[in-house]
Formats: structure tokens, C-alpha cells, sequence
């Protein structure tokens, strides 16, 4: 393998970490209760692997090593990416999306200060994300996205469910015990065994067939509790195109980011 790209396993730390253009990057190990294992690179320099409990630290190095290729070909993407989208400074002008479309980040402030009590009205004008608010404080602005991307997933999650249990007879024979909308900084969705599916609050951000993915994805949880071929093949019977939903989700999750 070319020296420039390397895997290495610390015999004192037992800490694995990826060598890339003679950059250190630290590979973090998560264990779950599952049977598969999955990479994931996280803009613009993180990586983690997900695995079973019992996984050695070795065994996923020779992973990481077979992966090598896509693993560079990832960090070379992300090394000319926008910084904007992880660093937000909630000024005018920011992209931010919404169904997979950029807007303008637009601050209106009001200049009556009589009011005390602070306040953010949020709209979609064009191309415009228009915020009119007595207090355009970063932290501010940030918590009043939150909310209101949070209320438009809700009410989109329950629009497109609607249409994926009209469309497919195995979405309307599928029953979660709850449907959660909820802020989650990585995840896009969970389903535990007790058949709670929680899905994250900036999913309103995505495009609609991206939404859809995530939603059916989480799903054929109900039916398949792992990443089996099984699971897969239900995804793909209900969405046949889902590995472009899949994709657009790896290639663009960066961008719908409110941090």
C-alpha cells in the first residue's frame, strides 16, 4: 500500500488511526449489538467504524486496510468542501436548506426595542430563509432554526408517511409502538426493539425522496433488526431506487448541519 495512505494499530494504545497525506487521523471504534461492521467519515477529518462487541481492534484494521481505496477517495472529497456548512455563523447570506433546496439566510431586525420579550418569525420567501427578529444573536438564531426546522419535520414526516402507506402495502402493514422526531446530532433515524422510531429533527433539510429513504429505512427495522441482505432487499422492494437517496444522504449530510 502507498506509504502515503496507512493504517496503524498502536501497541501501547491499542488505538487504530489512518495515516492520510501524513496526517494523524484517529479512528474511532464504536461497538454495537450488531453482526455487520460499517465506516463512516464524518467532515472533514473524522472516522469511525462501527462494529460487533466481540470485533478485535486487528480484525478492523484489515477492514479499514480493504476500504483504504474508498476511505481516501472520501477525505480527497471532503478536503476542498465548504467550510461554511460546519461552521455556522448564522449571518446574512449563509446557505442553509430546506427539501433539498439552498436559501439565503436573511435577517431582518426589528428596531423597535419597546418589545422585551424576544422573538423570531421564520419564512421561505424565493430564495430567501427570512427571519424577523428583535435579537439577532447567533445563539439565538440557532435555537429559533432548531424549533422551527423540528416543527417542519414533524409535520413532513407525517405528509410523506401518509403517501409511503398509500403507495406500498408493507408500510401500511408496519405499526412502530412511537414515531419520535427529535434532535440527534449523527443519526438520521433509530428504531429500537421495542419498535420506537425516532427520526432526526433537521430531516426536513433533505429532499423529499431522501426523507422517504430515511423513513423507510427505518421501517424495515421493524421487520429486520440489523443491516442484513434481507433488510436491504425490503428497502429496495418498496424503494427500488433508494441506493441515490443513499448516496445523496453520504455526499450531502454535512451540508444540513445548524452547529
Amino acid at each position: 500500500m502507498n506509504k502515503e495512505y496507512e493504517v496503524i494499530l498502536e501497541n501501547n494504545t491499542n488505538n487504530l488511526s489512518f495515516l492520510y497525506k501524513e496526517n494523524k487521523i484517529s479512528v474511532k471504534v464504536i461497538y454495537r449489538k450488531r453482526k455487520t461492521i460499517s465506516i463512516r467519515i464524518i467532515p472533514k477529518n473524522t472516522i469511525e467504524i462501527i462494529g460487533p462487541k466481540y470485533m478485535s481492534k486487528s480484525y478492523l484494521k484489515k477492514i479499514l486496510i480493504n476500504k483504504s481505496s474508498w476511505i481516501m477517495k472520501t477525505l480527497d472529497k471532503f478536503e476542498y468542501m465548504d467550510d461554511s456548512f460546519t461552521e455556522r455563523k448564522y449571518i446574512n447570506g449563509e446557505i442553509f436548506y430546506y427539501l433539498g433546496k439552498e436559501y439565503k439566510l436573511h435577517l431582518i431586525e426589528d428596531k423597535n426595542k419597546d418589545n422585551k420579550k424576544k422573538y423570531a418569525y421564520i419564512s421561505i420567501k424565493q430564495d430567501d430563509l427570512i427571519i424577523n427578529t428583535n435579537n439577532n444573536e447567533k445563539e439565538f438564531i440557532k435555537n429559533e432554526l432548531k424549533k422551527w426546522y423540528k416543527i417542519e419535520s414533524e409535520k413532513i414526516v407525517i405528509d410523506r408517511l401518509e403517501v409511503l402507506k398509500k403507495e406500498n402495502e408493507v408500510i401500511n402493514n408496519l405499526s412502530p409502538n412511537i414515531i419520535k422526531i427529535k434532535e440527534q446530532k449523527k443519526r438520521w433515524g433509530s428504531c429500537t426493539s421495542q419498535k420506537n422510531i425516532y427520526i432526526n429533527s433537521r430531516i426536513s433539510m433533505a429532499p423529499i425522496h431522501v426523507i422517504d429513504y430515511i423513513l423507510v429505512h427505518e421501517f424495515c427495522h421493524l421487520v429486520h433488526m440489523n443491516h442484513s441482505e434481507d433488510f436491504y432487499n425490503l428497502i429496495k422492494k418498496i424503494l427500488p431506487n433508494f441506493k441515490q437517496s443513499e448516496k445523496w444522504l453520504k455526499e450531502n449530510s454535512y451540508k444540513l448541519s445548524l452547529e
